[in-house]
């Protein structure tokens, strides 16, 4: 499976393709964001207003970093030999 990063601007870019400064700083924002919570929404709807859900959740530590796709990240930096 390749993974892809998403930066800023909506850019993708294959993890395998990121330098390894932009690496380094992506996972120390993971490990922030784990401490701090990330917050995740979804919802789902039909064809009227009042079928439409919405939800959201505050995800912290070993979930958000999960969600986040970290070990791709530190798997990543070892490949190139940082870790």
């Amino acid at each position: 499976m390749i993974n892809y990063h998403t930066c800023k601007d909506g850019k993708k870019i294959k993890i395998s393709e990121l330098e390894t400064d932009h690496l380094v700083n992506i996972i120390k924002m993971i490990i922030q964001k784990s401490k701090d919570g990330l917050k995740v929404r979804w919802g789902c709807g039909g064809s009227l207003a009042s079928d439409f859900d919405y939800d959201e959740n505050i995800l912290y530590g070993e979930a958000a970093l999960k969600r986040m796709n970290y070990d791709a990240y530190v798997t990543e930096l070892a490949n190139k030999g940082k870790v």
